[in-house]
């Protein structure tokens, strides 16, 4: 034979047997795998009673990310035939995702053996993992609450780990966000990760946390961002990236998972509500006394002619936020504020177009004491004794009025006797 042609002869027997090894070593294929596990009846029975389904549905699996490849993939150690299977390592190709899960409140609870904690296949699935854009799949923004609730509206899970409770559930279900996201299918509405963060979640405790009170404010801002602008040039943003814990941020004014539209009554933002969710830092003698703040400043309004009308359900009296503004609000010391000197006729003018500088003049937070207003304290005090005064002499009135009648024999409603 031809030496050349003994050559070619040798190294196309080698690359045939080579593509025999390979073959071999791949392992069964997909449909070798399904002859068994596409069959629905086959199940693994355990000790304690119960069983396992070994079923993987063919057409979910197809349609699946993984479904160009082959179980050899996530089951190497699944060659024909073959015992228990190891634990699936989904890290093995999402190593940034399995860093961050394993960092999260739930990776460091699943690592001590803890089943209940939620894994990769308990949010996105076994053979059926879709992409988080495919409306079919559980991450998928419409569907990834109805996810994490598997879990979060578990009654035995919630009770078993100190979860927030049912109504902390529901609560985000009627909800602007939740609204928005099941009802109108809006896929801009916050759901779950948005807040909380995808694999790495944690406590809202930690610094790290998304839900760290100091990280609120930008959490929010991701959608609200002119909100944010706002806010940030506050003096309660300002406060709080000065360190200032206490300075209020979008939740406290908000709520959480409870947020409405400010026309809803229950909301915390509705007129009628606002001057008491200000009063929660306002009117808190710790905070006002370690950072100078205007003390009784909720006491005060609602002794105003705005305050008493609110009471009495008048909607359209201005309130703590129709003057001090909503996100961007100022020390009455800058020239920006809506309540300084030389803006105030302007703030009073929205609801009073005729208002100026003299009108601007009055106080609303009137301190009804000798030391802060003298005048007003003298006239309440002399209205107070001479109302309580006429209201005694008319009471005498009546009763002597009464006492005469009764000696004179007459009748209590007046006229003569027959």
């Amino acid at each position: 034979m031809n030496p050349l042609r003994s050559f070619l002869f040798t190294v196309l027997l080698a690359a045939a047997g080579a593509g025999l090894a390979a073959t071999a070593d791949a392992g069964p294929t997909v449909t070798d795998c399904l002859d068994c596990h596409g069959d629905a009846t086959i199940e693994k029975s355990f000790p304690d009673g119960k069983t396992l389904s070994l079923f993987v549905d063919e057409k979910e699996f197809r349609q699946s990310v993984h479904g160009k490849g082959t179980c050899m993939s996530c089951h190497p150690d699944a060659k024909a035939p073959h015992g228990k299977l190891g634990a699936v390592t989904c890290g093995k190709c999402h190593p940034d995702a399995e860093k961050s899960y394993s960092q999260s409140t739930h990776g460091l609870v699943h690592a001590k053996g803890v089943q209940d904690v939620p894994g990769c296949d308990d949010c996105h699935g076994r053979h059926d993992i879709r992409k988080a854009q495919d409306p079919k799949g559980r991450t998928f923004r419409l569907n990834v609450v109805e996810a994490c609730l598997t879990c979060h509206e578990d009654k035995v899970i919630e009770e078993r780990y100190g979860l927030p409770d049912q109504k902390v559930m529901a609560a985000y279900r009627e909800s602007v966000h939740g609204r928005a996201q099941k009802k109108s299918g809006l896929l801009g509405a916050a759901v779950c990760p948005d807040c909380h963060g995808n694999h790495m979640i944690l406590p809202g405790d930690q610094p790290r946390s998304a839900t760290h009170r100091q990280n609120i404010p930008t959490l929010c801002g991701k959608c609200h961002s002119g909100i944010l602008e706002e806010y940030e040039r506050s003096v309660h943003g300002k406060g709080m990236r000065a360190g200032i814990a206490e300075s209020p941020v979008c939740t406290d004014c908000h709520g959480e998972h409870s947020i409405t539209k400010i026309t809803d009554p229950e909301s915390k933002v509705y007129v009628k509500n606002i001057p008491r969710t200000c009063t929660a830092c306002h009117g808190n003698e710790a905070i006002a006394t370690r950072y100078a703040l205007p003390k009784k400043r909720f006491s005060t309004y609602m002794d105003s002619f705005h305050g008493v009308a609110l009471e009495y359900g008048m909607t359209t009296v201005a309130n703590c936020a129709s003057c001090h503004g909503f996100h961007g609000i100022l020390p009455s010391s800058d020239p920006a504020s809506s309540v300084s000197k030389a803006n105030l006729p302007k703030t009073c003018g929205k609801c009073h177009p005729n208002a100026g500088a003299n009108f601007a003049k009055g106080y609303v937070h009137v301190e009804v004491t000798p030391q802060k207003a003298m005048g007003v304290f003298v006239v309440r005090v002399f209205y107070t004794i001479f109302i309580g005064t006429l209201v005694i002499l008319f009471v005498l009135h009546i009763g002597m009025d009464l006492l005469g009648r009764r000696r004179r024999g007459e009748p209590k409603t007046g006229g003569t006797k027959e």
